[in-house]
Parts: structure tokens; C-alpha cells; sequence
């Protein structure tokens, strides 16, 4: 089922039932309420990297007892139940909770869904709200958010933590005892009953509501949690400055930081929920799944005969995935997964390089889409959609004042190189990056035939990260460049302030700066890269995911520039394709309107931090490293030189494709992705991994290939 978010309205109306007065009985303090809401915190000494962290002194008290102060003074709870289990280790959990008086249930240590349905049913919850003891900044305001959320909706679950908004280390999960007495019988896998809730948030039987953070920005890449002595070492620093009386809020949390940037580094460096991935390497390995790709073949054959190299886009060929097991071919897509033509289904990662950012057959979109069928697709006038998606685009993206439609990224490329030439009178370009198919930037590739020597020699290459390269330029070239046109992130952050660098140098040549937005435009944040680093260029160029797979690309910048387009030749037959522009107006209003930018940081962070955890786990992350940002993100391959490896990458790639994940490579999340996507996606990792990691021992990774490896898409000189 789907995940709904909840708006802060309906939390406000949810709210005037758990903000009335209530009376406090005593013994047990039990609140006085309609149904019995029990916050249970999941306690116990063991831990792989910090033992006994949950009795750990913070400002004269035990971890534990912080959190279960701070979960008592949510207004929503009517009882705090520490779960622990019934090894001899936590003994100590016991006799601390008699000395405080706290109640305390024992059980399983390994089955901890038997655990915590056992202790539910013991004090009689009847909705119950999960933390867990390594939070102990936990504050009581977003417990009660969260409840607000499950009783306003028709919810079998509400966290904050299915899109995580909140910093790590505020979670809080709410269900009823119905699902999970649901979850109790029929959970089976070992990593389903060892944490608890996995299975209500991922196997499709129940119904989800996730809690954004309020402040409407992400807060997710902060760590509040207590899994690593750095994180011990960090919660120490809050209760210090803050005070022991363990009043403070979250949002006083939030003002320290923004006044001592630096406690962020105390622990900013450790993975989010490190076991929970740690222990999809303790399952088994999946197996492959039955399959043929015969009609793929067989297509494949035939379009050899009537389509140079088999394709239209040399990165969707057949030359980037290991044929004899990859599909050639696919006929469908919904959501995030697709279907080859011989009907095997996969998750998709590629997601068409990139374009996909909602999901195939998003239904937003496609209601578009066919309303504006049924009024036609091209006119011989310009159609009233042109203006509305201008006005969408200039209202989302900061340097933007107009608009320029094309169809694909490398049109707009060319229109804003050749803006870039019109405005200043220039000629040469430096570039950074891949920057599309036309003689401008091509030639400056080893994929260079066919482009004359002459244009070649206009095109100046220069390195991302190093200043240096691009000053050398200027300084060989005085008074000669045009502009300057890079991604602003590829897979590589900018480091020492290189995009403001680059800015402050344009502005001092007299060239312009363009970002390349094809890609990270609508992906990192709804203005693209540009809005995510506070960096604004004078043109920037769009493509890809606006349209949410509709072919569609734009050229945006002021006006003082953009109006030279009336006088510089870019006009094309289908640049306001009205099919294509319904396609975008539904697509920039979900960006615009829903937490998509949130889940592709949430859902791809997931998978980048799983496969850190699972690559050391196997000891293999000398030969696999995922590298990016969220949204997207590329695993790289390397062999025992530590030189990149396609044939490492083309064993990887097999074993994946054979259990049902297509992947190429690139990671680029969607907003259909679900968690359960993600996690099966870990489990297939975990047993490619496990492959490579054994054929790299043996030296024998060609020998595992059941075809041909993948090959570069740039020819090598």
C-alpha cells in the first residue's frame, strides 16, 4: 500500500483530542483516556560496536533513563514499558528499571517482534508507540505529532521515519496492537522479527502514514542517535550545553548547532541504522530467479541488421549490460519496476538515465497527458502551456526570468552555448563534464570523428575541483572565452567553494556561467543544483526528469540574456509539443507540491548506506564504493590495482540482473521507489557481493560471466 503524508492541518485537528486536560492516577500513572497508547522502548546491553551503551552515563543519568523521562512527557502516552530480553547480560537492564520504578518486560533477544507483541499484550496497549533506548534525545512534541497523525488517518502505522525529515535519533513509530498481532504471525523472515517493524512498513499489508518534519526542509542528514562512541560522545556535548534537566526541545537542539557548527563532526561521519543493514549479510543468499531472454535475443538480432549498434542511446545499448543475461529489450513499466519483453520484471535503477524521477505510468502525469490528447499535440500556433510551464520554471529555479523549450539536454547545451557566443562575442567554451551529442562538445571527447578539426579547437576541457585547470584557460586565452559550462555535481561534491570560485572568475573575464542541469535539475531540490548549493549561474539548462520521461529540455537564465534569443537562431518544429508540456506541468506541480525531493534523499541514502555496511561485511569495499549524492548516485568497481573494473562491475551486474534488479551502475531514485524496493535491492547486493567478493579471491571474475563483459560507451585512445 501507499504511503500518505500528513499536512500540518490534519495534524492540527487530530491534535485538540490529544492536547485536552488529563487526570494522572496513581500507582502506575495511568492517564485517564479511551485507549490505552503505551510507549515501549526496545532496551539491551548488547551492541556490536558500543556494549551496554543503554546504561551509559549522560549528565549523571543512564541512557536509558533519558529516554524514558523524555517519552513520559508526551501528552499522548499513558505508560512507558521498557523491553528488554531475557539474557543474563540484561539483568542489568532489570535491576536498573526496579530501581526506578519502571515497568519491564523480558523476552526474546533474538526475536524481538515476539518480544515487543508480548510485552503489549502483557500491559494491555492497545496502540503503541515504539522507541528505542539509543535516543535519548528524543523529544516528547514529535511522539505526539506522530500519534496525532495515526489517530487523525485510516492508518494501521504513522512514523516519521518512512521519509525521514527529523534528524536521525527522533524517531518514533505509532500502530495499533491489531497490526502487530498481524505482524506476529505471519512475519517469517529472521531480519522481519529481529527489528520489530520492518514488516508492517514494508510488506504491503498494512496501511502507512508518514510525519514530515514541520520546518519544511530536510533534517535527515543530522545524527541524534547513539550507535558509535562519536554519537555518545555528541550527546554528551547537548546535555552539557543545554542542561541535565533534560527539558530542552529539539528545536533548541537545532539553534545550538546553527551556533556550534562544529559538535555536527563530533559523529557526522557514521552510518544510520549500521545494524539493520549489517544484518541482511546474516540471511541467506537470494537465488536467482528462472528466466529467459529469448524474445530479447531474438529482437536484438534483427534490430542488428536495421539499427546501428542496436540502439538509439549507446548508454541503454546492449554493449553496457553483460549479454547472454541481460535483456535487450523492455516492453513496460509501472512505478519503479519494468518488464523485458520476454515478461521478466525487474526494479528499476537506470530509470530510462535518469529522466523517470516520479515513476513509468505516474498517474498525475499521465491524466495530463491524455486530457491534452484529446485536444491535439501540435499546432500552428504556439499553445497556452508554453507560458504555464515557463511561469512554473521561472517561479521553481532561481536564475531563472524566461524560457527556451527544446527536447533533449543536448539542445539546450547547444542553445546556451551559442547564447553564451551571441551575448559576449566570443568563441571559445570551457567545459566540465558530459555535456550531450552536438560537434560543440563532442569534439572535445574521443568520440570525435565526424567533427571538423576547426570546431574541436573552440572547445577547452578543464577538471572539476580544481580551479587551477579553468584559470589556466582564462590566463592562455585572455579576453576569448565565451563561457563556461559544467554539471555542478556529477558524482563528486564541490569542494573549497570551487562553484562560487567558478562564478566570481566568469564574472571577472566577462564570461558566462552555465550549469548543465540537465541531470540534477528537480532531483537534488526543487530548483536543481543551483538552489541546493546557493549558487546562481547566468543560464542554466534543463531536461531530463521535467517532464518525468516526456521528451522536453529548457534553456533558463535572466532576461538581459535570454532575450538574445530573438536574434540567435534555436527553433525547433516540436519545442512546444503540447503532449510533452502537459507531461511537465503535472510533473513540476507533484515536485512542487509533495515531499518527492525528500524521498529521493531518503530512499537513495538508504541504498548508499547499505551498501557501505554490506561491502565491509563481505570485504569487499576495496573493489565496490558507492559514490554520489542520494537522489543519485553510481556504485564503481575496481580490481586488485585499485583501477576501475568493468568486469567486476559486469559480475556485479549479472547477479543482480538475474534476481530481478536492473542495474547499470547508475542509482536513480524516483519517487515510486518504496522501502520494500530498497530493501530487497540490499538483499540482492548482499548476495552479488558475496559472489564478488569469492571470485575476486579466486581470481577467477571472467570465468563467473555467463556472457560478454560491458564495454566502455567512449572508445578508449
Amino acid at each position: 500500500m501507499g504511503i500518505d503524508t500528513v499536512s500540518s492541518l490534519a495534524l492540527a485537528l487530530a491534535a485538540k483530542e490529544s492536547a485536552r486536560p488529563h487526570r494522572w492516577i496513581e500507582p502506575g500513572r495511568v492517564m485517564e483516556r479511551e485507549r490505552n497508547i503505551v510507549a515501549i522502548v526496545q532496551a539491551r546491553m548488547g551492541s556490536r560496536r558500543l556494549p551496554g551503551k543503554v546504561l551509559a552515563d549522560i549528565a549523571g543519568e543512564a541512557m536509558l533513563g533519558r529516554v524514558v523521562a523524555r517519552a513520559w512527557r508526551a501528552r499522548t502516552v499513558n505508560r512507558v514499558v521498557v523491553a528488554t530480553s531475557d539474557t543474563a547480560a540484561d539483568d542489568a537492564v532489570e535491576a536498573f528499571c526496579g530501581q526506578k520504578n519502571y515497568a519491564v518486560f523480558r523476552g526474546s533477544e533474538t526475536d524481538v517482534l515476539d518480544r515487543y507483541y508480548r510485552a503489549a499484550k502483557v500491559f494491555g496497549a492497545e496502540i503503541i508507540v515504539r522507541v528505542t533506548a539509543e535516543c535519548p534525545l528524543l523529544d516528547p512534541e514529535v511522539i505526539d505529532r506522530v500519534v496525532a497523525a495515526y489517530l487523525a488517518g485510516d492508518c494501521d502505522y504513522a512514523s516519521n521515519t518512512l521519509v525521514c525529515t527529523y534528524p536521525d535519533g527522533l524517531d518514533a513509530e505509532v500502530f495499533s496492537a491489531t497490526a502487530l498481532e498481524s505482524a506476529w504471525y505471519t512475519a517469517r523472515r529472521e531480519t522481519d522479527r529481529e527489528h520489530v517493524t520492518p514488516y508492517l512498513r514494508s510488506s504491503g499489508r498494512f496501511r502507512l502514514r508518514n510525519v514530515e518534519c514541520e520546518l519544511g526542509r530536510s533534517l535527515h542528514h543530522l545524527r541524534w542517535t547513539v550507535d558509535e562512541p562519536g554519537d555518545l560522545e555528541f550527546v554528551r556535548a547537548i546535555y552539557a550545553r543545554l542542561g541535565a534537566n533534560a527539558d530542552f526541545s529539539w528545536r533548541e537542539i537545532l539553534s545550538l548547532l546553527d551556533a556550534e557548527p562544529s559538535l555536527t563532526e563530533v559523529n557526522g561521519l557514521w552510518v544510520r541504522n549500521a545494524g539493520y543493514y549489517r544484518s541482511f549479510a546474516q540471511e541467506p543468499a537470494l537465488a536467482a530467479r528462472p528466466r529467459t531472454i529469448r524474445k530479447s535475443l531474438r529482437l536484438k538480432a534483427r534490430a542488428e541488421s536495421v539499427i546501428p549498434a542496436a540502439t538509439q542511446t549507446l548508454g541503454k545499448g546492449p554493449s553496457q549490460y553483460v549479454q547472454g543475461v541481460a535483456p535487450v529489450f523492455l516492453a513496460r513499466g509501472k512505478g519503479s519496476h519494468v518488464w523485458d519483453v520476454d515478461g521478466n520484471e525487474y526494479i528499476d535503477y537506470p530509470m530510462a538515465l535518469g529522466p523517470i524521477i516520479l515513476g513509468h505510468g505516474y498517474p498525475a502525469v499521465d491524466e495530463a497527458v491524455r486530457r491534452q490528447m484529446a485536444d491535439g499535440m501540435a499546432f500552428s500556433l504556439p499553445h497556452p502551456l508554453e507560458v504555464e510551464v515557463a511561469e512554473r520554471m521561472i517561479a521553481m529555479i532561481p536564475c531563472a526570468e524566461m524560457v527556451r523549450f527544446g527536447k533533449n539536454g543536448s539542445d539546450a547545451t547547444a542553445g546556451a552555448v551559442r547564447l553564451a557566443r551571441a551575448f559576449t562575442g566570443r568563441d571559445l567554451i570551457a567545459c566540465c563534464g558530459y555535456h550531450g551529442w552536438q560537434d560543440w562538445y563532442i569534439g572535445s571527447t574521443t568520440f570525435n570523428r565526424g567533427v571538423p578539426s576547426a570546431v574541436r579547437q573552440l572547445t577547452l576541457t578543464f577538471e572539476y575541483n580544481r580551479i587551477e585547470s579553468l584559470k589556466r584557460i582564462f590566463a592562455e586565452h585572455p579576453g576569448q572565452v565565451a563561457g563556461v559550462i559544467l554539471e555542478p555535481v556529477g558524482v563528486i561534491e564541490p569542494q573549497d567553494d570551487f562553484l562560487q570560485q567558478i562564478k566570481e572568475l566568469c564574472r571577472r573575464e566577462g564570461a558566462l556561467l552555465i550549469f548543465d542541469e540537465v541531470i540534477t535539475g528537480f532531483r537534488l531540490a526543487r530548483g536543481g543544483a543551483q538552489e541546493y548549493f546557493g549558487v546562481v549561474p547566468d543560464l542554466a539548462c534543463f531536461g531530463k526528469a521535467m517532464a518525468n520521461g516526456y521528451p522536453l529540455s529548457a534553456v533558463v537564465g535572466p532576461r538581459e540574456i535570454m532575450k538574445v534569443f530573438e536574434e540567435t537562431f534555436f527553433s525547433f518544429t516540436f519545442g512546444g509539443e503540447a503532449l510533452s508540456l502537459a507531461a511537465a506541468n503535472a510533473a513540476m506541480k507533484e515536485i512542487g507540491e509533495t515531499n518527492v525531493i525528500a524521498h529521493l534523499w531518503e530512499q537513495g541514502r538508504q541504498l548508499i548506506d547499505g551498501i557501505e555496511i554490506l561491502a565491509r561485511e563481505f570485504h569487499v569495499d576495496r573493489f565496490i564504493r558507492c559514490v554520489g549524492l542520494p537522489p543519485r548516485s553510481v556504485v564503481t568497481f575496481f580490481d586488485e590495482s585499485e583501477r576501475e573494473s568493468l568486469l567486476v562491475k559486469s559480475l556485479f551486474q549479472q547477479e543482480c540482473l538475474k534476481r530481478g534488479v536492473l542495474f547499470s551502475g547508475e542509482q536513480n531514485i524516483c519517487f515510486s521507489h518504496s522501502t520494500e524496493d530498497i530493501e530487497y535491492t540490499l538483499r540482492v547486493y548482499r548476495t552479488a557481493m558475496e559472489i564478488v567478493g569469492e571470485a575476486m579471491r579466486r581470481g577467477n571474475v571472467r570465468e563467473q560471466l555467463e556472457g560478454e563483459p560491458v564495454q566502455p560507451v567512449f572508445p578508449k585512445t
